[in-house]
């Protein structure tokens, strides 16, 4: 039976083949005309067994012409692979998910048959293309930032500080800090990062702070929490064991965002869009022959592929960009004789002024601008340009080339910044700098760095926020995360810092951001009280909180007291009242907020003199 379905299929394909303009040239190009984007791409070598199949027509759909009978999908070896069709919310991206995985190694077939309709009333053609699966199962890839958990100490070091103040209600791992430049003219706005500490075993923190160092809201997990920050939307994000989770401003879980078609979201990127979709980062691990590509490749290498995704709001795969496509895996700047080689190490994934994409490639010591959507005058998928590393279209000189970079972003006024780490290099310090592109005639002009003083080296990680506080950028602060160094600084416009804060000894953070924030915590304020023979202290905060004035504390001899013993303004993270302790008898005790409306809010837990008080060690 598959040998009489393949060859009806043959035939099938060849009348169609026939029949479309021989004027177009190879045979995958016939096949897929009329269709604007197509995933896997046609002819593509290494594809997740996993994978989905994606085809777009240029124009809208309707939506009851949409069903899986429109597809023949076939494997070589696994036969014919029956599935489900949706269409995704931008209206004009079918999706065939197979019920199946493919096999490794297989070749398979996809077939359109004619049925779609655009909402205009065309009808599209017929198509046919093929790809073929990887032939070794997925290699895993590390949770960690690949090539950058093994960072040696920053460069040249700077002096160990004094750690910061010691709290009552946080773990005893809590990250230790120092403000070293007092804040002065910063924008306005929290911090916002994710602490964690080299080694393994290792905790980490999502961190906002205020300018004098106060934490305002803090979250534990055992993994490496990454790129902590305030979407477009309002929501928060982070990174957390495979996928990216979305917070509102009650620290409340309302969406998560993992990668589609087999592979697993990487830590390093995460962009909400304002339709709703996702962009994120995958690593794809496939075993390569390595001899066969440079002189004392390993045979059996394991090679770290990338693979950009865009999610739409039901989390089907509506756009996919695979290095293996589009990148050669000489193109890299890192050795080629290893075991792993991670050549792409891809970074970052921001949306381009015109509607492409930015991706920041690390090992390659490029950006590149990806096209996107159709009707960019390009098809999606195509490389546009290529800035930095062995493939440099904008010649870029000595002094403004860039080395193992992180963050590109666009500037409202049409420039680009971006991390320069430079790892390696002597000698070695790192920067932030900033580049204004010619894309018509390829020429990139270093405008501005900032180098920190003492010059501070960043292995790894890293990044570059202009701020808002300006008319311009050029009159706007800009916030610099410095990676494995472990310091945040941001920097007015004429080079002096309005504040800097220094990370405990082994601490980085991937970046760091200053946002504006405002937060309502959902989950009670947390109470805890510390008894000696002559008094009582009690210590509480809520965590997360922004505006709150003032606390009302409450005590007595039974459970949920009314009496108001003391108001106790705020006065950090941490607010304590101490209370003599002078009776034998059971004292109850909970404190209720007021915030900066003079409004209550909700009381905390209780504690009491008679049995241990609640001691929050674990992160909500």
């Amino acid at each position: 039976m598959k040998t009489l379905w393949t060859g009806i299929f043959a035939l099938l394909v060849g009348v169609w083949a026939f029949a479309l303009p021989t004027a177009t040239p190879p045979a995958i190009a016939q096949t897929t005309q009329g269709l604007e984007y197509v995933s896997p791409l046609p002819g593509a070598q290494l594809v997740s067994a996993e994978t989905t199949i994606a085809v777009r027509p240029g124009q809208s759909l309707v939506l009851g012409t949409v069903n899986s009978a429109l597809f023949s999908v076939v494997g070589t070896e696994s036969g014919e692979h029956r599935g489900s069709a949706v269409l995704a919310d931008d209206s004009k991206t079918v999706i065939f998910k197979p019920e199946r995985p493919f096999l490794a190694g297989e070749e398979v077939t996809v077939a359109l048959f004619p049925g779609l309709r655009t909402i205009s009333g065309q009808s599209i053609a017929p198509a046919s293309f093929h790809f073929t699966i990887s032939p070794h199962p997925a290699a895993p890839v590390s949770t960690l930032l690949p090539g950058e958990e093994n960072a040696p100490p920053s460069a040249p070091a700077k002096p160990v500080l004094s750690a910061a103040p010691r709290f009552v209600t946080v773990p005893p791992d809590f990250p230790t800090y120092t403000v070293t430049t007092p804040a002065n003219g910063t924008a306005n706005g929290y911090v916002f990062m994710a602490p964690f500490s080299g080694g393994t075993g290792r905790s980490s923190y999502l961190l906002i702070l205020d300018n004098s160092g106060q934490p305002v809201y803090y979250q534990r997990a055992n993994g490496q929490l990454t790129d902590f920050k305030v979407q477009p939307n309002g929501l928060l994000t982070y990174y957390d064991e495979g996928q990216f989770f979305a917070m509102d401003s009650t620290y409340t879980m309302v969406n998560t965002y993992a990668a589609g078609n087999g592979y697993a979201a990487d830590l390093h990127e995460l962009q909400l869009l304002p339709n709703g979709h996702a962009l994120l980062l995958a690593y794809d691990a496939q075993t390569i022959d390595m001899s066969k590509v440079v002189v004392g490749g390993q045979p059996n290498a394991t090679v770290i592929g990338l693979i950009i995704q865009e999610l739409d709001t039901a989390k089907n795969v509506v756009f996919q960009w695979r290095s293996w496509d589009h990148f050669l895996i000489t193109d890299t700047q890192v050795s080629l004789t290893t075991p792993t080689i991670d050549y792409v190490h891809g970074n970052t994934i921001a949306v381009d002024w015109d509607g492409n994409l930015l991706l920041s490639s690390r090992h390659m010591s490029e950006v590149t601008k990806i096209c996107w959507q159709a009707g960019n005058n390009c098809n999606p998928g195509d490389i546009i340009w290529r800035l930095g590393g062995k493939n440099d279209q904008f010649n870029l000189t000595k002094d403004a080339q860039f080395h193992f970079q992180h963050d590109i972003r666009r500037l409202p006024n049409m420039d680009i910044t971006l991390f320069d780490d430079r790892t390696d290099l002597s000698p070695l310090y790192s920067r932030a700098v900033e580049y204004q592109l010619d894309e018509t005639a390829k020429t990139a002009t270093l405008v501005w760095e900032y180098r920190d003083t003492p010059d501070v080296y960043a292995f790894a990680m890293g990044n570059v926020q202009r701020l808002s506080n300006g008319n311009s950028p050029a009159n706007s602060n800009s916030f610099i995360g410095w990676g494995t160094a472990g310091v945040v600084t941001e920097v007015k416009p004429d080079g002096s810092k309005a504040f800097e804060l220094t990370l405990g000894t082994s601490q980085m953070t991937y970046r760091a951001f200053r946002f504006p924030w405002q937060g309502h915590p959902a989950t009670p304020p947390t109470l805890v009280l510390q008894k000696t023979s002559s008094s009582i202290t009690l210590t509480y905060i809520w965590n997360g909180a922004t505006d709150i004035a003032s606390y009302r504390v409450y005590g007595g001899s039974q459970p949920s007291p009314t009496t108001l013993l003391a108001t106790q303004a705020k006065t950090g993270f941490e607010t304590q009242t101490v209370v003599p302790n002078n009776t034998n008898q059971c004292l109850f005790f909970r404190v209720m907020p007021i915030d900066n409306q003079g409004n209550t809010t909700q009381y905390s837990n209780q504690v009491s003199t008679c049995y241990l008080s609640y001691f929050p060690l674990m992160n909500r």
